[in-house]
């Protein structure tokens, strides 16, 4: 209560004297960014000076700006609210040209100059400080831009090694995330009925969408990478040292690609589509292990302790949509953390209950005060307690997606002792025999050696992606960009060379995955192959429309190594189909 108490005096600061609510919205927004840079500043700063050995030209230049951005609490005191505005965002600017200059590649910043031009509407007032602010934030694009074409063929402006500049670009994003939740979640919950105040909430939501939706790509890339490093680490002991950092990556990426998916499924759901539900046959222990093993890494982090408990009457074998179960859990199991006391503990349970089974998620904490039981499903309401924060999004998409399933959810509170949340889903039991590995089949036993795959894939990190995961498994394989070189490569090379399996990108330039679909279909040595589509998006009807094209089915990216090599055996008739 104390913190809380002293974090909105903080954020107050300056509007004693204001009358007009919009601009004391203003002056709370540019102290909360404020706050909010300080930390960053301080944090990431805190990672880049250690890994650059404390050199000068990093320590100077960002002690500087966290002493100068402290003074703009001072000038908002004074009610030089505009020079506190300016302030603020041209040392933003300044700081970024510079970093970009020294550091090259190395942070990625034309993010944090997309988050600026967002902002730029939010603090500033009148239209020429909002244009002056824009043509700022151009510039240092422009400065960006030159630097890092000057460098392209260039050698590293600093060198670091590649674990430790993936960590920083990892904590970048994680920052950039927080950044824009924090400054949208007042406006997307605003019910104001002024309809300019409506339209402006309506194109922050759609912001918010657009720049989640472009982030998700570079973070399921930084999940692959850490999936990979950690394949690695397990092979080579050697490399047990870098462990900490690929965990660090692993959490970290993990925490960004949730608040990327709730939002996303949020702007779903406010766009009025039924989440889809892909129910399968899967094994409880494995399934459940393996989600727990993930959270059992930010457990250890949290100095906090993790049990799962599976209850021996839970049938071997059930059917429900993993994917759903999985960001259930996910959403749960990341409040238990955020709210729990550390040193804690936190319980995940498996039970059967009846003709339902139930999963029941448990943390020793604070708990959540009496008055908020009845709203913690809404959207954006938080539990914010002091230096907790929280977008307000889980646990609403956590309902959304039960009454999907035609589930529920209980929660009940003990304050200072613990929480429990109880999920009840109908119990549909299956078999061995139901599964897609059939129940008995180790994917890693079957050989896959001299099996040639043909990859259609835009994106440059992702095709790599696919060659170390195809090399893995002994395939031989070739990659090409798009539709139209995918063609090309089969007319070279069929009916004398023709591939095993085809694994198509749903959005491609040049030619999209559907009309490619058709053509290859077209093409007689071709029509009998297997073709596996991959997309981020299952929502649309695209899907359906390349899976009635004549492609086999679909893998939902990030694509999982396993889950690839499976779907491969299994179209290729090496494992029973379901």
């Amino acid at each position: 209560m104390l913190l809380s108490t002293r974090k909105n005096k903080i954020l107050a600061i300056g509007t004693s004297r204001l009358s007009d609510e919009e601009e004391s919205d203003r002056v709370r927004l540019v102290n909360l960014l404020c706050v909010v840079g300080a930390s960053v500043i301080f944090s990431i700063g805190l990672v880049l000076c250690h890994y650059l050995h404390w050199r000068p030209f990093v320590v100077v230049p960002l002690s500087v700006e966290f002493l100068l951005n402290a003074s703009v609490l001072w000038l908002n005191h004074k009610n030089r609210y505009a020079a506190a505005a300016w302030l603020l965002y041209l040392l933003q600017c300044i700081m970024i040209a510079y970093l970009g200059i020294v550091l090259g590649r190395l942070l990625q910043l034309e993010l944090v100059i997309i988050l600026l031009i967002a902002i730029v509407y939010l603090i500033f007032r009148k239209k020429m400080h909002r244009i002056l602010a824009v043509s700022a934030a151009l510039v240092d694009l422009i400065i960006l831009e030159v630097v890092y074409y000057n460098s392209s063929n260039a050698p590293s402006a600093i060198p670091v090694t590649r674990d430790v500049a993936f960590l920083i670009h990892a904590l970048v994003l994680l920052a950039v995330i927080g950044i824009i939740l924090l400054v949208s979640t007042p406006y997307v919950k605003s019910h104001d009925t002024n309809a300019e105040l409506k339209r402006a909430n309506h194109f922050i939501k759609i912001f918010v969408a657009q720049v989640t939706h472009e982030l998700r790509t570079p973070l399921d890339s930084i999940h692959h990478v850490s999936q990979l490093l950690r394949n690695e680490i397990r092979k080579d002991q050697a490399l047990k040292k870098i462990q900490s950092l690929v965990d660090i990556g692993w959490t970290v990426s993990s925490t960004a690609r949730n608040i990327v998916n709730n939002v996303l499924n949020m702007a779903e759901i406010e766009a009025g589509k039924t989440p889809t539900v892909v129910t399968e046959a899967f094994k409880v222990i494995p399934f459940f292990e393996k989600i727990s093993e993930v959270h059992q890494i930010i457990a250890q982090r949290e100095k906090m302790s993790l049990q799962l408990v599976v209850d021996k009457d839970m049938p071997e074998v059930i059917y429900s949509d993993p994917l759903s179960i999985n960001q259930i859990i996910t959403n749960l199991m990341a409040n238990a953390f955020k709210y729990g006391d550390k040193g804690g503990r936190v319980k995940l349970e498996i039970k059967k209950q009846g003709h339902a089974w139930q999963i029941i998620v448990l943390n020793t904490g604070p708990g959540i005060p009496l008055e908020k039981l009845d709203s913690i499903f809404d959207p954006f309401v938080t539990g914010r307690t002091g230096q907790i924060q929280g977008s307000g999004l889980g646990l609403f998409i956590v309902k959304t997606k039960l009454m999907s399933l035609n589930g529920s959810i209980h929660v009940e509170s003990n304050p200072g002792r613990e929480t429990v949340f109880t999920v009840t889903l109908p119990l549909r039991e299956g078999q061995l025999r139901d599964l897609p590995d059939a129940g008995g089949t180790d994917a890693d036993m079957i050989s896959l050696q001299k099996l040639s795959v043909w990859v259609a894939e835009d994106d440059k990190l992702t095709a790599f992606l696919y060659s170390r995961f195809l090399k893995d498994m002994g395939c031989s394989f070739t990659i090409v960009a798009n539709g139209l070189q995918l063609l090309d490569l089969a007319e070279k090379k069929c009916p004398g060379d023709c591939p095993d399996i085809i694994i198509l990108d749903c959005h491609m330039p040049e030619l999209g995955g559907e009309e490619t679909i058709v053509r290859l279909k077209a093409l007689p040595a071709l029509n009998h192959i297997p073709i596996i589509v991959t997309t981020g998006d299952i929502y649309s009807d695209k899907v359906g429309r390349m899976l009635a094209a004549g492609a086999r089915t679909y893998l939902k990216k990030p694509i999982d190594h396993l889950a690839l090599q499976k779907t491969m055996m299994l179209y290729l008739n090496k494992l029973p189909q379901n």
